[in-house]
């Protein structure tokens, strides 16, 4: 499609965004371009109208309230890398920000693109789901909050209804003696999408695993949380014999399908590698966490 036959508009408020919904109904939601743009121009996706976010101040800036972080839509990914309450409390979505494509592309690509377009291989929701996130999707009258991971339905479908903007996420503060990490593969180190990922979580109660939650990208329809694997572990005293297991477990609930960046035998492995690094990472930082406290 010839980018030059669509209409941009680009609204300064939430307020005006609603009303340009309303009339638009058919409009694209352009937050930084990076996957709206590349599909318009495959033949992707069709679109007469582009409602662009990017001068509305109300979707901009990461900020602590109490004991949550807020990040707006259209922050971008590398503005999360950079952020000290992301390295502070959830360096993991600074890690997985910093494993999108290339520089331009982190200085463009936001979070609410990343999560709205709902790509399998999408970096930055496996870890904003092991964080227990929630985000805020806002209408013209109303607004509401649900968890990431209800928020996906089908690759590119998610819960967000016609009129609807996401417009913050929300990522509570980790209790203590939790730590979250993200491992991917991917063909390139630079512009390519994940092969497979896994972002793990684990919060320590007396030397065992009192929660754990281990979650797959790119190797089913939407990020999928492992719940027999997250499961083996609660209760357990971690160690490396654990987490194999654990990775065993994660290896067979993952769905992967077979495609040019990958078969579905690989993606299985994968999962099994990278289930035991993200596991073994998590625990290095809720002891380093450990040691800060005392």
């Amino acid at each position: 499609m010839n980018l030059s036959r669509i209409k941009f508009h680009s609204p300064q408020t939430l307020a005006e965004a609603f009303k340009l919904l309303e009339k638009l109904r058919e409009a694209r939601i352009l937050a930084g371009g990076t996957d709206l743009l590349v599909d318009i121009k495959q033949g992707l996706v069709k679109a007469e109208d582009i409602l662009s976010l990017l001068k509305i101040k109300e979707l901009r800036g990461i900020e602590r309230e109490e004991n949550r972080i807020k990040i707006g839509a259209i922050v971008t990914a590398q503005e999360i890398i950079s952020d000290p309450y992301v390295n502070q409390f959830i360096p993991a979505l600074a890690d997985a920000a910093n494993s999108m494509a290339s520089p331009q592309i982190r200085s463009m690509a936001t979070i609410g693109g990343n999560i709205s377009s709902a790509v399998p291989s999408a970096d930055l929701p496996p870890t904003l789901i092991a964080a227990e996130s929630k985000v805020e999707l806002q209408c013209s009258e109303s607004s509401r909050q649900v968890s990431l991971s209800d928020f996906f339905q089908a690759p590119r479908e998610t819960i967000c209804n016609k009129g609807e903007l996401l417009t913050s996420i929300f990522i509570p503060l980790p209790p203590p003696r939790t730590g979250i990490a993200y491992e991917k593969f991917s063909l390139r180190e630079a512009n390519s999408l994940a092969v497979a990922a896994v972002s793990s979580r684990i919060t320590l109660e007396d030397r065992k695993i009192e929660k754990a939650l281990i979650v797959l990208g790119a190797v089913a329809p939407t990020p999928l949380i492992a719940l027999k694997a997250s499961e083996s572990l609660l209760g357990r005293e971690p160690s490396d014999g654990l987490f194999k297991k654990a990775s065993l477990v994660a290896k067979e609930e993952g769905e992967p399908i077979s495609d040019v960046r990958g078969s579905a035998w690989h993606r299985k492995e994968l999962i099994q590698i990278l289930t035991q690094r993200s596991l073994t990472k998590a625990l290095k930082q809720t002891q380093e966490k450990s040691r800060e406290d005392t």
